[in-house]
């Protein structure tokens, strides 16, 4: 395998090898980094005539969103900072990583010869790398070449090192991976510095999506960026004390767990610290949006079916619901809790049906759509009592697939709960299960004390596991559609959503449940 030239900045120290290497994305990240507050030299004049410019660059914070990483300034120095809803805040001065190596594949495709000097380049490490603070904008940290062709991923390492020039003259502990340093200020409390110091080995693959394209005399560029506001943050979104987060604390596994996926890597032609391609298709479809939704039976009926579809084009929005096989009646379209219209349900040839169409601007003979049901719950209702419900996705079918077809697929999704520290012993896991038309969601907890714990589905209450003296800590629920007996039914879609366990409002086991599985 053929390393390429690479420009460092003067004073950063590597060490290049022509080993193979199964390294993640987090370290590319740090690669880049490393190199940043450094005056970098102009790109390379290339490996050879196929040989092509491709430069790193690297962008750190959480963008603008409330609770995200922001830039502060009343030291004078670069410092990022993050907050919670709760009045707690987080303030970084410094993060620093030691990246081991960082490496390109070729496609497959490119790959056909089984050389695999041509399938592979390894770029560098290791090397101490600084994360560039106070600022969301990519900066360019590393020139380098890279052969021209189709590059389907990077993989990257981070790590400990026992090369002691790379720490000389640091107070970087050489038995570590990471250190950050800061103050914590809890709500209502006065800031409180830490050191944060942990040995995390990380490896992670990035994909490109769509393959990365290296044309000759066409620069590229690859933006790595680190969310600096999801390190020390629990799924709620509340923030932890990174003195609670060093090993063997209670938030220490949590906080390597979040270190690890804060990473992404996308190409950047423009350096807009955007993903091209996403930026493409967004513009593709910014105007356009399909959600459609199956209404879950809730049990009163059990013929009962319908669906809930929400369109948007320039100008125009449409939101419908329709029903089939209930008693002939009037029945409430619920909106997040709220009466929005009614659908008269009416006999036919092939049984019964209703429908109702929310239209925006207003149109003769429809209601007008002056809300935004994406988000919410959506139920049809008689006299109090529930037929059909579905929470509202909120974003279009076409962001995970082919929805018409999602039913026809097996999909299996196991997730283990995170503990929270609360209870130090207690654990458990979540399991969404589908196969045709039947769906269970399954919640099992282990070694907790005797209770009554809520089972939370983006933070709504979805149902309870009891635990008595005679069950040894144990005990599970389980939620089926279509309903059964002793189960209660599932009129909601865990993926995507926070799933939690408490008591007396306080959080036991959680964790963000996957919105993709294994089919």
């Amino acid at each position: 395998m053929v390393s390429p030239n690479i420009m460092m900045a003067p004073g950063t120290e590597s060490t290049l090898s022509r080993d193979h290497y199964h390294a993640p994305l987090f370290v590319g990240l740090l690669l880049a980094i490393g190199l940043l507050a450094c005056d970098t030299a102009g790109p390379t004049a290339g490996s050879g005539p196929e040989a092509s410019p491709v430069s790193l660059s690297v962008s750190a914070g959480g963008g603008d969103a409330p609770g995200s990483a922001q830039a502060a300034a009343t030291s004078g120095l670069p410092e990022t900072t993050v907050t919670d809803s709760n009045g707690n805040s987080l303030r970084l001065n410094r993060v620093e990583l030691i990246l081991q190596s960082i490496a390109f594949e070729r496609a497959d495709d490119d790959c056909a010869s089984g050389d695999d000097d041509r399938c592979e380049e390894l770029v560098g490490g290791p090397i101490r790398v600084s994360l560039p603070l106070g600022t969301d904008s990519p900066s360019v940290v590393v020139d380098t070449t890279l052969p021209v062709g189709t590059w389907e991923e990077a993989t990257f390492e981070v790590g400990e090192t026992s090369d002691s020039s790379i720490l000389a003259e640091t107070n970087f502990p050489s038995d570590a991976s990471i250190r950050a340093e800061g103050t914590f200020s809890p709500a209502g409390g006065s800031a409180q510095g830490f050191t944060y110091v942990s040995d995390l080995g990380a490896e992670r693959e990035l994909e490109f999506e769509p393959p990365l394209e290296v044309a000759k005399n066409e620069p590229t560029n690859v933006t790595f960026s680190v969310d600096l506001n999801a390190w020390f943050r629990r799924s709620n979104g509340t923030l932890v004390d990174p003195a609670e987060a060093v090993e063997g604390r209670r938030f220490a596994d949590l906080v390597e767990e979040n270190i690890e996926s804060s990473i992404e890597g996308f190409e950047d032609d423009d350096f807009d610290g955007e993903n091209d391609h996403e930026q493409d298709e967004n513009e593709d479809d910014e105007d356009e949006t399909e959600i459609e939704v199956g209404l879950e039976n809730n049990g009163p009926d059990p013929d009962a079916s319908g669906d809930a579809e929400y369109e948007q084009e320039s100008d125009k929005r449409e939101f419908s619901v329709e029903v089939e096989d209930l008693d002939v009646g009037t029945y409430q379209v619920v909106v997040d809790d709220t009466v929005r219209g009614e659908v008269e349900v009416i006999s036919e040839e092939d049984g019964t049906e209703g429908e109702v169409e929310f239209r925006d601007p207003s149109e003769p003979g429809h209601p007008a759509l002056e809300f935004d049901p994406r988000g919410t719950r959506v139920a049809i209702v008689q006299n109090g009592t529930t037929f059909l419900a579905a929470d509202m996705p909120t974003q279009s079918n076409d962001d995970d697939g082919d929805d018409d077809g999602d039913k026809d697929r097996e999909i299996e999704i196991e997730v283990d709960l995170k503990n929270t520290g609360t209870a130090p012993d207690a654990s458990g896991e979540a399991e969404f299960e589908q196969e045709g038309d039947r769906r269970t969601f399954e919640v099992e907890i282990e070694d907790v004390s005797p209770g009554i714990y809520d089972v939370v589905v983006a933070d709504t209450t979805r149902g309870q596991i009891e635990i008595s003296e005679d069950d040894d800590g144990e005990g599970e629920i389980e939620f089926r559609t279509p309903s059964v007996s002793g189960h209660p039914p599932l009129t909601f879609d865990p993926r995507g959503s926070r799933v939690a366990v408490d008591m007396d409002d306080v959080t036991y086991l959680e964790v963000n449940f996957p919105s993709k599985g294994d089919d």
